[in-house]
């Protein structure tokens, strides 16, 4: 039952969806072949946009192109904002597709603020394309599918302290180049997005993906970061999660032991627990799970991208 603690932190998603085509308002691009990672050109704006594919929780890496003209670019997409600046380093920047999103055009309003005090805003239009997720229908006995009444106050409280958590954005960038695996040797199961069925009722769909490895193996850091929370969670047990910086948080659950404390700044590879099964589990397994703002995102789609 390592899932159903996504429905309470992360929310809960019931629509599926497959393959994506990217349409912007002028000139028209469309790709029915998605590559493993594609960039793309915004027409006007001296921005590219790197991804996997433009569907449902698929992550966005925004990159400028280099312009004398212009001091900083501001983005809106959906519910979600960034600025790009191009005085000094370049910092990363990204955009999720959360796994709930509808697979239709949806507009990115653009600001360009120039060197000389003007202002451009346009609009360019994304279309994200439906993605099929897999769908599973798990008997298990009815205690198993349901927590106990005598759980709900703990839940609850834990539900709204990981809910404070991730609404705190650290307004810089704590990453070191692109995003890994926090268990390379590990299986992980195709099953983000996974739509799960309890004795025929649906309970949850995944928000993450399970990586399958022996009891006590070491799990490392997939990014450096700030420890925000170290904590035993009734869903997702021995639980950590790492604040990476501009509202992306990397989650981790049902450790056997815990090997950092909150407020530790980690870096990429630092080992930081041992794979268990506690909380709501059934066997050993790491459950592996990305936030970036408010888009519930598949973490492999943020480790294909090439971050600097």
């Amino acid at each position: 039952m390592a899932d159903r603690r996504m429905r309470r932190f992360f929310g809960s998603a019931t629509s599926g969806a497959a393959a994506a085509v990217l349409l912007f308002a002028v000139p028209s691009l469309v790709r029915p072949e998605v590559p493993a990672v594609q960039t793309i050109l915004i027409p006007g704006v001296a921005l590219e946009l790197s991804f996997r594919a433009l569907q449902p929780g698929e992550v966005i890496l925004v990159k400028r192109r280099e312009d004398p003209s212009v001091r900083r670019i501001d983005l809106r997409l959906r519910t979600q904002t960034r600025r790009v600046e191009f005085d000094g380093k370049s910092r990363t920047v990204l955009l999720g597709i959360d796994v709930a999103a509808r697979p239709q055009s949806y507009f990115m309003e653009i600001t360009t603020e120039r060197r000389d005090g003007s202002k451009e805003n346009v609009f360019r239009k994304l279309t994200v394309g439906p993605k099929e997720f897999p769908e599973t229908n798990l008997t298990v006995a009815p205690g198993m599918a349901k927590a106990p009444p005598e759980e709900a106050e703990r839940i609850k409280r834990e539900a709204a302290l990981v809910a404070s958590v991730l609404g705190a954005v650290s307004p810089e960038w704590l990453g070191e180049g692109p995003f890994v695996s926090p268990l390379p040797e590990g299986e992980p199961f195709p099953n983000f997005g996974q739509r799960r069925l309890y004795n025929n009722e649906v309970a949850s769909t995944h928000m993450g993906v399970d990586i399958s490895a022996p009891e006590g193996t070491p799990v490392r850091a997939d990014n450096a970061g700030r420890v925000v929370l170290a904590s035993d969670l009734y869903y997702s047990g021995m639980t950590i999660i790492i604040d990476h910086g501009l509202g992306v948080f990397t989650f981790y659950g049902h450790f056997s032991k815990i090997l950092v404390k909150r407020g530790d700044l980690v870096k990429k590879g630092d080992l930081i627990a041992e794979v268990g099964h506690t909380g709501r589990s059934t066997g050993p397994h790491l459950h592996w799970s990305v936030r970036i703002l408010d888009s519930r995102v598949d973490p492999f789609s943020l480790a294909a991208l090439p971050l600097e």
